[in-house]
């Protein structure tokens, strides 16, 4: 569905936007015409290409503060049961993104891969515009009770990327050596295909899955009780939901890669 926002004075259409661009800006309050283009650009990307509907929880932090950065464009009621963020810590928030101080700083996205059910079809994403290597996790979370099941994303953890999508036994999915910016994204096809990406370069590997009953953190690990490994990355966009396939992440890619470009942010 399109919305038509028609001026009084001129009769004339001033802007066509998407149902979620239109929702979004009206929670958020933002006006800026160049971030309202750009989402809707991105938007109209997503659902030519058929991933919008993969998409349950999308993060394009735009509008410079904790209030904007906090919504989630598919679903952008302020409500846990929408998965819009609660920051806790210490977070800088800009035109760039959001930043975790790599201290004390997290986000709550209230997505459980168990029970919002992302187990054999899963994918994390995280734009990170920072250079560093850290023994940190950029998004994720861990339990115990049906195994060492993981899902996350640790860029350049100590040099090396791990993407891990509802992996079992503890052990990475795929791993590579990386600059830690650009866009990373962790995909689950099976229940044993799994690849990792970062912008263009993928490398595909197995893993069991296992099924985490944990939420999901942004800016660290969220480890049963206890948050953990805390990150100082700045995010420019993330993204939870069904597995890509590796031409979908592809395509994918190059959508966020123009989105963040039209922002002037991207790496």
């Amino acid at each position: 569905m399109y919305y038509g926002i028609i001026s009084s004075m001129s009769k004339t259409v001033a802007a066509s936007y998407t149902a979620r661009t239109t929702a979004f800006i009206a929670a958020t309050g933002i006006t800026d015409t160049t971030i309202i283009n750009a989402l809707n650009t991105m938007d109209l990307s997503l659902i030519s290409n058929g991933l919008d509907t993969k998409m349950k929880a999308l993060y394009p932090f735009v509008g410079g503060t904790a209030s904007t950065h906090k919504y989630n464009f598919m679903d952008a009621r302020d409500l846990d049961a929408a998965f819009r963020l609660s920051f806790n810590g210490g977070w800088t928030h800009s035109s760039t993104g959001a930043k975790p101080n790599g201290t004390n700083a997290w986000a709550d996205t209230f997505f459980t891969p168990l029970i919002n059910n992302i187990v054999n079809s899963s994918h994390l994403s995280y734009y990170s515009r920072t250079l560093v290597s850290e023994t940190k996790i950029d998004m994720g979370c861990y339990g115990v009770i049906y195994g060492l099941d993981y899902n996350q994303i640790a860029i350049s953890f100590g040099g090396t990327t791990y993407c891990n999508p509802n992996n079992g036994a503890g052990g990475a999915a795929v791993s590579f050596a990386s600059n830690s910016q650009g866009f990373f994204v962790a995909s689950r096809t099976s229940a044993t295909n799994v690849f990792g990406q970062r912008n263009s370069t993928q490398i595909t590997g197995t893993s069991a899955t296992e099924r985490n009953q944990n939420s999901i953190y942004l800016g660290a690990l969220h480890q049963g009780l206890a948050t953990t490994y805390f990150a100082s990355k700045e995010c420019a966009f993330s993204s939870i939901g069904d597995g890509l396939s590796t031409s979908e992440a592809l395509v994918f890619n190059t959508a966020i890669q123009n989105f963040n470009t039209s922002l002037s942010r991207n790496v």
